[in-house]
C-alpha cells in the first residue's frame, strides 16, 4: 500500500463512522480546538495546535468519535529559525453495541511527524470491548483486539501486525465542566519489546454556551524510534474549544 493509498484508507473510514443515523438525530457533536503560545525577547517561539473532533451515540447503533489534529512549533535565536514540532493525525474509533455493557469496535489512526521522522504511520484494527461504567456523567471502557500497521520511518517502509489495548475515561461534572484520559498499548505481535504507548489526560471548563478553556496533556513513547530521535515526546496544550 502507498502513502496515497493509507490516506485514502483513513478518509473511507472516517466517512463510515459518520454514522447516518446519528446525524439524522443531531446527536454528532463536533468541537474546533485551538491554541497558539508567542515569545519574544532573546529568542522568539511560535507553538499552535489544532483540532477537529466529532463524537456522538446513538441507541441503535453504538459510538463514534473521530477527528484530526495538527502541531506546530519553531524557535527563532539570531535570526535563525528550527522547527521544533510539525506533526499532523487523524484518528477514529466506532463501537457497535453488543448489550448493555459489551460492544465491538473498529479503530483506527494516522499520522504524519516530521520530526520523529515519521512519514506515515497507519494502525486499522477490530477488536471487542467492555464499559466498566456506563453512566450519563461517568463512562469507562476497555478494548482489546489486533490492529495492521503500514509506516515509512526514515524512509524504511515497513508493516506488521499487533496487538492492541486500550482504556478511556470520561467524567462530566456538570454541563459546564468535563474531564477525560485515555491510555493505548501497542507491542508487535511477535516482538512485544517493540511497541508504541499512546496516552492523553485533558479537562475542560465552559466560558459560555460555545467557547470553552481546555488543558490537555498527551504523551507518545515508541521503543524503537528512529536513528537520532528520543522515545517519548510529551505535550502540554493550552487553548479553547468551539462548540459546533
Amino acid at each position: 500500500m502507498n502513502f496515497r493509498g493509507e490516506w485514502l484508507l483513513v478518509w473511507i473510514m472516517l466517512r463510515l463512522f459518520s454514522s447516518p443515523a446519528m446525524a439524522e438525530e443531531g446527536k454528532l457533536k463536533t468541537t474546533l480546538s485551538a491554541g497558539l503560545t508567542l515569545t519574544s525577547g532573546n529568542s522568539e517561539t511560535l507553538q499552535a495546535n489544532a483540532s477537529l473532533v466529532s463524537e456522538g451515540e446513538s441507541k441503535g447503533f453504538g459510538s463514534v468519535r473521530f477527528g484530526a489534529e495538527a502541531n506546530y512549533g519553531e524557535n527563532t535565536m539570531n535570526d535563525e529559525s528550527e522547527t521544533t514540532v510539525k506533526n499532523i493525525k487523524g484518528f477514529g474509533n466506532g463501537k457497535k453495541t453488543l448489550s448493555e455493557k459489551t460492544f465491538a469496535y473498529l479503530d483506527l489512526s494516522a499520522l504524519n511527524d516530521d520530526i520523529a521522522s515519521i512519514d506515515y504511520r497507519v494502525s486499522v484494527g477490530p477488536g471487542a470491548g467492555l464499559y466498566l461504567i456506563k453512566k450519563d456523567s461517568s463512562k469507562l471502557s476497555v478494548e482489546t483486539g489486533l490492529s495492521y500497521v503500514w509506516e515509512e520511518v526514515s524512509e524504511i517502509k515497513d508493516d506488521y501486525l499487533t496487538v492492541r489495548l486500550s482504556q478511556r475515561f470520561d467524567h462530566q461534572f456538570s454541563e459546564t465542566a468535563k474531564i477525560w484520559q485515555s491510555l493505548e498499548y501497542l507491542p508487535k505481535l511477535n516482538d512485544f519489546e517493540n511497541h508504541l504507548i499512546n496516552a492523553e489526560a485533558g479537562a475542560e471548563a465552559a466560558l459560555n454556551s460555545k467557547i470553552n478553556l481546555r488543558l490537555v496533556l498527551q504523551d507518545r513513547y515508541d521503543s524503537k524510534p528512529a536513528e537520532n530521535v528520543k522515545k517519548n515526546d510529551l505535550s502540554l496544550i493550552a487553548g479553547i474549544s468551539l462548540n459546533m
